[in-house]
């Protein structure tokens, strides 16, 4: 009886197979520019999202001692869009977290952070950027965004992209 179970599953498995072989190929998809952009609008409207959500007086929540505050994450994230996208126009920057470590209270990161956002997203959407620090971009910016969830779900708030 499970021998037969089994042929019957494998021949469907095949069936099925041979079907998915002889679809019509998917639509050509967008340039690699565009996805990038796209990784970008995507990651960094959670952060944007996150920060406003987050109450001004849990900017100086963090889980242990040994790592950053809720507000020192997201003005890193500002310092790195800073750097990132400067050197994605083009120019020859060092990095720099005067952010980081400066006020890093609500009502003053915001303004920040949509600033830099918004200077990101002007050179995501020039032509003549260079990809790997807007590579890099995304990929930081991901996974600060990982700490961030953390965060919020330790002080009992859902993340915006859950």
């Amino acid at each position: 009886m499970k021998l037969r179970i089994l042929f019957t599953a494998c021949c469907l498995l095949f069936s099925a197979s041979g079907i998915y072989g002889q679809a019509a190929p998917p639509a050509q998809s967008p340039d690699a520019a565009t996805e990038l952009r796209k990784g970008f609008a995507e990651v960094s409207g959670w952060v944007t999202q996150a920060a406003e959500m987050v109450p001004e007086d849990k900017y100086n929540y963090r889980p242990v001692d040994s790592v950053r505050t809720f507000g020192q994450l997201v003005a890193h994230i500002v310092d790195s869009y800073n750097y990132f996208c400067a050197r994605g126009a083009g120019n020859n920057v060092e990095w720099a977290d005067p952010i980081e470590k400066g006020s890093i209270d609500k009502a003053t990161l915001i303004p920040k952070l949509k600033q830099a956002t918004d200077k990101c997203n002007e050179v995501y959407k020039g032509s003549s950027g260079r990809v790997g620090p807007l590579l890099g971009n995304v990929g930081h910016t991901s996974l600060h965004y990982g700490n961030i969830i953390t965060y919020m779900r330790m002080i009992g708030m859902k993340p915006p992209s859950s």
